[in-house]
């Protein structure tokens, strides 16, 4: 019945909205954008209507033209990333024809990202209310990383729990939280499922990823549960919009037999995009590690094998509206090693994974603009481990996820841009446990569909032409069918007094309430000897906030500092625990009260032959229950210091990169009588890229593990000690003329 009401009310506002709409009369804009400099014309720069989503790109000679432009005052907004963006007030008249070049000045600034997730709209970094780091290519590229979890190891307030070898198991915690505390989106779309919550980040290939963004902090009000410590969004590679054909092949093989192949194609052609990629990852994973008797180990059956797919398109209309389809498919098939205490030389994970999306953005009618987006995600995950004590054990978990999500954006003018939204999502699982070939009680198979609404204010006063305030006021309501979690009110408001002329920068905050619904292994886990699940569990919920600043500065090189205070109280905790009956389950006991100081400087010097990025975490995060065994103790797998350093030194066609990660001690119990040495990692790279007939050749050779330190991210579980890899590859570009 609530379902229904909300989605009653929901379509009596779009209803109303829609009736207030008049018909209104359009014109014409174009013009010439220009290198203010050089003279020379620039090509793939956005010129836009300041919130909305209309516009266009300049092509090849430096021409746009915005059509079907509403009468009215508006401000034209032209940016390109590496300049300055311009801004002019115009009115649009009936059926009239307007002209205006543009010329823009290099931007001497060189750290100016623009981010989508934090406020589901284009901001620059230095102005959205919430802390923010953006991988974007560039960085990926001269990284050691092969997948997205070794990708975010040097984010700050970060943690990276890895299992193993390359392929195995990789989950992040942000500023506290727990990994299925951090939402994972593609494209905006949730890979967090209903049945475990977490995401397994070594199971995202780098190829066709353009940049990843990560918004610290509680997100509730715009993406609902999960989103407690922060949500990461990987943003795949589109040439919608480029009037060229990209194409590269890379190979690497290193130590332990590690390979990894990849090769794509894109191209832009007119009004049509395409970009297809292919992945193989592979290693033996048997490196040598110290057991509990202190003698070396190789490591058994601890290999991994998949292959990634993935295929993109698109079609831009003549409104500039954009239709869009992607298709990615995942095969792999690990070993599963066990502990240092249970190792298993025969389990395996096998798992099979197709996610298909279509979008279409960009449609707009006067004020208004939308977007629509639905997808198909599923996961079939096979367990199988012959030596079990039971007899032979095969655990069958088959997910299927799909999701709709409409959005809708209106210009208020001076009252702010308004974001809304409807998103609909089903999860579903059905799962199996076989022994010696013969079904017993599981999980069970189970439904849940999500019905959700949101809205959010981007309101916005200058003060005069640098300075700006913005207050964005969300709010997000999420109906489950369990009686248990019900429906979740998430509000939340960020502020920042922002500035932008020859300096950029903010202040911010945000505070907003947060939520993690229980997934279905915490609800319905069969009962046994040793485990029961709890189906009456409610919602994770709490409160979380943070206030910092940010500023970017031109100064011998390229300057940005940013510093950010956070914390968060969280209730409802859920804790596994051995009850009355002596078998472990699920209750709603724990507690967590969370603090801390991120810091981040980063510089970029001598016409970028130097790049260097230092940041540090102090954090404190404990148990704030009432249990006298465990209250006031730290809480497990969370370091009270973080210390990442990276240094990029390029010089022509050469390049010379170190990476330095410290994560300090930290507990693996409760009661924190288990105590986990800090490490240190340093991973390093030096590479050459000659143009060859008009072609990047990249050569490059990779040490991850320097100092050859015996490291355990997670107790039991060693990571391989010094390995070295070797990289070679070509890539270009083809401009249509």
């Amino acid at each position: 019945m609530k379902t229904i009401i909300f989605k009653i009310v929901f379509m009596i506002l779009i209803f109303w909205i829609g009736i207030c709409v008049q018909a209104q009369n359009k014109g014409t804009i174009r013009g010439t954008v220009k290198d203010a400099q050089t003279g020379s014309a620039l090509f793939g720069v956005n010129v836009y209507l300041k919130g909305t989503h209309i516009g266009s790109t300049s092509d090849l000679g430096g021409e746009y033209i915005i059509e079907s432009v509403p009468s009215g005052q508006w401000t034209l907004v032209c940016s390109s990333i590496g300049f300055i963006k311009e801004e002019k007030e115009i009115t649009i008249e009936d059926n009239s024809n307007l002209r205006l070049d543009f010329n823009l000045r290099e931007d001497k600034l060189s750290f100016s990202d623009v981010v989508v997730t934090a406020t589901r709209n284009q901001e620059l970094i230095t102005s959205i209310p919430v802390a923010t780091d953006v991988l974007n290519l560039k960085e990926i590229e001269e990284s050691n990383a092969k997948d997205v979890g070794e990708a975010l190891k040097s984010v700050g307030a970060s943690l990276i729990k890895n299992y193993g070898a390359l392929g195995s198991l990789e989950t992040i915690s942000l500023r506290g939280s727990t990994d299925a505390q951090v939402l994972i989106l593609v494209d905006g779309q949730r890979l967090n499922n209903a049945q475990r919550g977490s995401v397994d980040l070594s199971s995202i290939p780098l190829d066709a990823i353009e940049k990843i963004e990560v918004v610290k902090g509680g997100n509730s009000a715009m993406y609902g549960s999960d989103a407690v410590g922060g949500v990461i969004n990987i943003i795949t590679k589109s040439m919608a919009r480029k009037a060229k054909l990209d194409f590269s092949l890379n190979g690497t093989y290193g130590t332990y037999n590690t390979q990894t192949y990849d090769v794509s194609v894109g191209q832009g052609i007119k009004n049509f995009d395409y970009f297809v990629s292919y992945n193989r990852t592979q290693t033996d994973g048997n490196f040598e590690y110290t057991d509990n008797s202190g003698a070396k180990t190789e490591l058994k059956n601890g290999d991994t094998k998949a292959d990634n797919f993935f295929l993109k398109g698109g079609y831009l209309f003549e409104n500039q509206s954009h239709l869009s389809a992607f298709y990615q498919y995942r095969n792999s098939n690990n070993g599963s090693p066990g502990s240092i205490d249970y190792p298993n030389f025969s389990a395996r994970n096998k798992v099979d994974k197709n996610h298909a999306s279509v979008s279409y953005e960009g449609l707009s009618y006067g004020p208004f603009a939308f977007s629509f987006n639905t997808y198909i995600l599923k996961r079939n995950h096979n367990y199988i481990n012959p030596g079990s004590y039971a007899g032979a054990e095969e655990s069958i978990y088959n997910s299927r996820a799909l999701g709709a999500l409409v959005q809708v954006f209106t210009d208020l003018n001076e009252f702010g841009l308004l974001s809304y939204g409807y998103e609909f999502r089903q999860d579903k699982l059905e799962s199996d446990n076989l022994v010696d070939g013969l079904s017993r009680p599981f999980i069970g198979d189970h439904q849940r569909n999500v019905n959700s609404f949101y809205f959010q204010n981007d309101w916005k006063y200058n003060f005069d032409h640098s300075w700006k305030l913005t207050v964005v006021p969300a709010i997000r309501l999420d109906d489950y069918p369990e009686a248990g979690i019900g429906s979740q009110f998430s509000p939340k408001v960020g502020f920042s007094i922002s500035h932008d002329e020859k300096w950029r920068g903010s202040l911010r905050g945000n505070v907003g309430r947060v939520y993690r619904a229980p997934t279905y292994n915490d609800l319905y886990w069969p009962e046994d000897t040793w485990t029961k699940g709890n189906p009456d569990l409610k919602p994770e919920k709490g409160i979380t906030y943070d206030f910092g600043f940010i500023v970017q500065f031109a100064g011998l090189g390229s300057w940005s500092i940013e510093s950010t205070y956070f914390g968060s109280k969280l209730d409802n905790l859920i804790l596994w625990a051995s009850g009355a009956s002596g078998k472990w389950t699920p209750t709603n006991v724990a507690k967590a009260n969370i603090s801390g100081i991120e810091s981040k400087v980063a510089w970029k010097g001598f016409n970028g032959f130097v790049e260097i990025q230092a940041s540090y975490t102090n954090m404190s995060a404990k148990d704030d229950s009432d249990n006298s065994t465990v209250s006031d103790k730290y809480l497990i797998y969370r370091p009270k210091n973080k210390f990442d350093l990276i240094l990029n030194f390029n010089y022509g066609i050469a390049s010379l990169n170190f990476y330095y990660n410290y994560v300090g001690k930290r507990f693996h119990d409760s009661e924190n009588t288990i105590e986990m040495d800090s490490y240190n990692l340093v991973n390093a790279n030096i590479g050459v890229s000659p143009k060859l007939f008009g072609v990047d050749c990249n050569m490059k050779l990779e040490i991850n593990n320097l100092e050859d330190e015996e490291i355990q991210a997670s107790k039991g579980s060693p990571l391989p000690g010094r390995e070295i890899r070797f990289s070679l590859g070509v890539k270009g570009s083809l401009v249509e003329l």
